[in-house]
């Protein structure tokens, strides 16, 4: 099966049971409540944010140098 053909069918699956996990309120109450839970607050998300920041800009810079 050709990897297309994969994330195609995950990203399929993905979206009905979020379809199927939001029609249900109890569980759509739950699921809200783990996000609020998960989600960075403060000054964790600014760290992740600057920590984000200098990956990409190094990987931009990984490929500009490593660029033939």
């Amino acid at each position: 099966m050709r990897p297309n053909y994969l994330i195609l069918i995950l990203l399929t699956l993905m979206i009905v049971l979020g379809i199927f996990m939001s029609r249900d309120p109890e569980r759509a109450a739950q699921m809200s409540q783990m996000y609020r839970d998960a989600a960075f607050t403060g000054e964790t998300r600014q760290m992740v944010l600057m920590l984000l920041a200098v990956g990409i800009g190094a990987f931009i810079v990984y490929l500009t140098v490593t660029r033939r």
